[in-house]
């Protein structure tokens, strides 16, 4: 009963999210609003690379090592939740008197591209953490002595959240994989859904495309046909178009915003586990995420020190 009260206390303080995308949208709102004042500002501070390697112990490169990656997880989850509440207050403003069908696709289509780039980076970095919970605390001070311990794929994908971007051809050669954007149906396929799922996916990009492209798709809200040889042009309601389309793709867009929002925020809890002070988010531990199946398994795995 609580915990009604307090979802409906969020939805009428985000009416307007809680129309378009429910529950779901009025929750991601609400924690974006609550965490994004708190990035403003926020500073770290990278070893210079030569000077990186100039140490010579395993134990200050798997400190140094270690400190840092920690620095990219709470600065590329940070980066995505300011980005995400932008694109969903685009969303509703779009919405909001006069509507604009539009204006929202394009910022719906930026939502659903964002929410998969934030995946393939963050996705896995809850259960990564939790996996090497014990070592890399023990790296982070100064007891990891027998080995450098590295992890070239979790590094790889923090770096391709914060500089990913196209490059041209004559750019390949010269910059680094990480550096290097997937194509949207990439980012897509790398969630590991269902054929049917990703389907969907899939259908409401195109669909989002198709009303964003200058194509006859983002004409037809303003005219139609009138028996066989005669058509009407219309203004549109393109509050109605908006409605329809959020109802016909509720559950990928509630999916999308789990992808984003809920990754990023399992993120920055997982960071809470270590006594690296300058990763730490006090106000992410207001929110309980004990009915999220993979938050549920990683703080497990965390406390065991396993991953099944």
């Amino acid at each position: 009963m609580e915990k009604r009260q307090a979802i409906d206390a969020i939805r009428k303080a985000h009416p307007v999210d809680a129309t378009l995308f429910g529950d779901t949208g009025a929750l991601a709102a609400h924690f974006c609003e609550d965490l994004s004042n708190t990035f403003n500002g926020k500073q770290f501070d990278f070893m210079d690379v030569g000077e990186f390697q100039a140490l010579r112990t395993a134990s200050k490169w798997n400190q140094i090592y270690w400190r840092e990656i920690l620095y990219r997880v709470h600065w590329a989850a940070a980066l995505n939740i300011m980005r995400h509440q932008r694109w969903q207050a685009a969303c509703v403003s779009a919405f909001n008197t006069p509507a604009n069908l539009l204006a929202f696709a394009a910022s719906l289509r930026g939502l659903l591209e964002a929410s998969q780039d934030a995946w393939y980076s963050l996705g896995f970095v809850a259960k990564t953490l939790a996996q090497d919970r014990t070592k890399i605390e023990s790296a982070l001070t100064g007891r990891l002595a027998n080995a450098v311990f590295l992890n070239p794929k979790f590094e790889e994908r923090l770096i391709h959240f914060v500089y990913a971007r196209k490059v041209g051809k004559e750019q390949r050669e010269t910059a680094p994989t990480s550096h290097i954007a997937l194509e949207p149906k990439d980012y897509r396929n790398a969630i590991g859904l269902p054929e049917e799922q990703r389907e969907a996916f899939r259908l409401l990009y195109d669909h989002l495309c198709g009303i964003c492209h200058p194509t006859a798709f983002s004409l037809v809200p303003f005219w139609e046909q009138i028996g066989d040889n005669s058509i009407r042009i219309r203004s549109g309601r393109d509050d109605m178009q908006v409605q329809a389309l959020c109802l016909e793709y509720e559950p990928v867009v509630t999916h999308c915003l789990s992808l984003s929002v809920t990754t990023s925020a399992l993120s920055l809890k997982a960071l809470n586990w270590f006594s690296l002070s300058e990763v730490k988010c006090a106000e992410v531990e207001c929110w309980n995420f004990d009915d999220i199946p993979a938050w549920r398994k990683a703080h497990m795995a965390a406390s065991r020190g396993i991953v099944h």
